[in-house]
């Protein structure tokens, strides 16, 4: 008889934590945190994927040389990277935009000139931390691989791998 009672109360437990488990509390509210909601997500991941670390490292990778202000033209856009908040997407195309516009024109493949106003277009319209990603992507395919160092060289392929991940995610 114990064993029947106490496989019941079992069962009712396990029932109602199951079946508690499975409402949604949040369903058929709406507030305009839950509107940007998608963004959110975007730009954490974003924050987790360390944007500012993979444009710093990408920066640091350029040579020198490939910079218009060489040594100083480099450390300008490093200074730029300097307290960005993580999810600022709009700050992280800007400082893309000037990257671009900061290396010499050799830095760059010869389909630059093709692909130019696409890929700062898509720097100018971003709406998310993976539009940034993209556009960053597309610059430093567009780089000559010459203007990397031979560090960069190394590390690129995991790079653009987290790179083209972060571009992903919309």
């Amino acid at each position: 008889m114990k064993t029947i009672l106490t496989a019941v109360v079992f069962i009712f437990i396990f029932s109602t934590g199951f079946i508690n488990g499975q409402t949604d509390d949040t369903k058929g509210k709406s507030d305009s945190k839950s509107k940007n909601s998608t963004n959110d997500i975007i730009n954490s991941l974003g924050k987790q994927a360390g944007i500012n670390s993979l444009m710093g490292q990408f920066v640091k990778g350029i040579n020198t040389s490939s910079f218009t202000g060489g040594k100083s033209g480099k450390n300008d856009i490093l200074s730029m990277l300097s307290g960005v908040d993580a999810t600022d997407y709009i700050k992280y195309a800007s400082i893309a935009g000037s990257l671009a516009g900061a290396l010499k024109g050799t830095s760059f493949l010869p389909d630059w000139a093709n692909q130019k106003d696409g890929i700062l277009d898509q720097l100018q319209n971003a709406g998310s931390i993976a539009d940034v990603a993209g556009g960053v992507l597309g610059l430093s395919n567009m780089l000559n691989p010459s203007s990397f160092s031979k560090g960069f060289k190394k590390n690129k392929s995991s790079w653009t791998s987290a790179l083209g991940i972060l571009s992903m995610i919309k």
